[in-house]
């Protein structure tokens, strides 16, 4: 079966096996972990989806005091013979104008990325900026780190009781504001991402995302929650998908 790749814009929801199903992938050893990391981010980011798919849920942000707001959000990807787009529009619910980022994946090229408020004409992208408040940052949801110049993978390990690469993403010019290093433990059986932390220039850790659940529609297991904290604020954001729809 292939398997379209998850994490961030893997939050479009993405075809992938049971995370309950047992891995007896052997990993093998790396001679080169520099070019295995390149190969294995390739790999991450030019992963075309497998049909055009479109579904709603919401942003459960959870602040620091504990105050909830819920966000409804849509994603749809749209695929075609050479790329593919993500669109994701949040509504909020507080009469806060609509959010609509829209990311377009060439294998091979850089993304390019198109965001509006409202019916504010289309605005400079800030990959860093958070979208819809949440904790989803616009360069989680477009998987920027993958295109980053240095990409090293590490020795395997165990996450959620998955066999797992290990990714480490290294940025070349890191911002104040913004992630100087991923690492993403990243499934050998299935190639999704279950789990990923960023840290800034400092080596402080900023962001850390895990997979929560995944369910089973029309024979396929597509991920239907997932949770991104931010410790520095003590923020958290779960995105939930209704697959019913």
């Amino acid at each position: 079966m292939r398997v379209a790749i998850l994490l961030l814009s893997l939050v479009a929801v993405t075809t992938v096996r049971s995370a309950e199903s047992k891995s007896t992938v052997t990993p093998l050893p790396l001679p080169d972990p520099d070019r295995a990391g390149q190969e294995l981010a390739a790999k991450l980011r030019d992963a075309m989806p497998e049909a055009d798919s479109s579904f709603s849920g919401t942003f459960q942000i959870i602040t620091s005091d504990d105050t909830i707001r819920i966000v409804p959000i849509t994603s749809t990807i749209t695929a075609t013979s050479t790329n593919w787009t993500v669109t994701y529009r949040a509504t909020p619910t507080n009469g806060a104008s609509p959010e609509v980022l829209t990311i377009t994946h060439t294998p091979g090229q850089p993304s390019r990325y198109s965001y509006s408020v409202g019916t504010a004409p289309v605005q400079p992208v800030n990959l860093a900026a958070a979208f819809a408040g949440s904790d989803f940052s616009i360069t989680d949801l477009g998987l920027e780190f993958f295109h980053w110049p240095q990409q090293r993978r590490e020795k395997h390990e165990m996450r959620h009781s998955r066999n797992c690469h290990v990714l480490e993403s290294v940025s070349g010019n890191p911002s104040a504001s913004g992630y100087a290093r991923v690492v993403s433990w990243v499934d050998i059986e299935s190639g999704g991402i279950v789990r990923a932390e960023a840290y800034n220039k400092a080596g402080k850790k900023v962001k850390e995302f895990k997979v929560g659940h995944f369910r089973k529609v029309d024979g396929r297991w597509h991920l239907e929650s997932m949770k991104i904290w931010t410790p520095t604020t003590g923020q958290e954001t779960e995105l939930k998908f209704d697959l019913n729809k």
